[in-house]
């Protein structure tokens, strides 16, 4: 009897350790929440069917790069005649964003002549003496667009039209915001959005080159300009 009034206090904690221990096991398992980036859009609309909207080609850019030899430190290059035949962004609404934007492909600029007019537009099948003749348009026109999940982008699926043949590609289109230039009566809106997308040269529009690798990523970045 004295033995067990001596163990009594350790026992009580065996007991209470061991209820403890049954109670945490059998309790159900806490729902960890999930949470992903908090992404938050404005209101911005704008349009070129808006005639205070213009697009400012000189602060404007299309540029592309490729694997030289298609492995290789990258080959890149701009086009130095680009333009929209459409444009319209709807920050809030993706079902509201279009857009059609085209180059001439043989205003490619690589900042070596010799190889723009002796590889490139060979390669590509043109020549100086093009304008708007169809070999010489790449052309590329959105068909749908949806909210990016992981920033304030927007996944846009489009047609790209290059050397006659038409693919769909997926890209990503970024507003990059918008501040004010001048004062008074020359006071303007300026607003920039950047489009980056990727294509098969050789799988899917049939050059044939050596010098380059079949993906080409190419990256839009345009401006434009709101009369207030």
């Amino acid at each position: 009897m004295k033995l067990f009034k001596q163990n009594y206090p350790w026992l009580l904690v065996l007991l209470l350790a061991s209820i403890t221990y049954v109670v945490s096991c059998t309790h159900d398992d806490a729902i960890i929440s999930s949470s992903g980036p908090k992404i938050e859009r404005g209101t911005q609309t704008l349009s070129l069917t808006d005639p205070k909207v213009s697009f400012d080609k000189t602060h404007s850019n299309v540029g592309w790069e490729t694997a030289y030899l298609g492995g290789l430190s990258f080959l890149t290059g701009r086009f130095d005649t680009l333009g929209f035949s459409s444009f319209s962004f709807d920050e809030s609404n993706p079902a509201n964003i279009n857009f059609e934007g085209w180059v001439w492909v043989n205003r490619v600029n690589t900042s070596e002549p010799g190889r723009d007019k002796g590889c490139l537009q060979t390669t590509f099948g043109v020549n100086l003496s093009m304008t708007n003749d169809a070999a010489n348009v790449a052309k590329i026109k959105s068909k749908s667009v949806e909210f990016s999940t992981t920033d304030k982008g927007y996944i846009v699926k489009a047609d790209f039209t290059f050397r006659g043949v038409t693919k769909e590609v997926t890209g990503k289109l970024m507003y990059d915001g918008k501040t004010t230039t001048g004062t008074g009566a020359s006071a303007k809106n300026v607003y920039g959005f950047s489009f980056s997308f990727q294509f098969l040269a050789k799988t899917d529009y049939q050059i044939t080159s050596n010098n380059i690798a079949d993906k080409i990523s190419v990256k839009c970045n345009a401006i434009f300009r709101q009369t207030l």
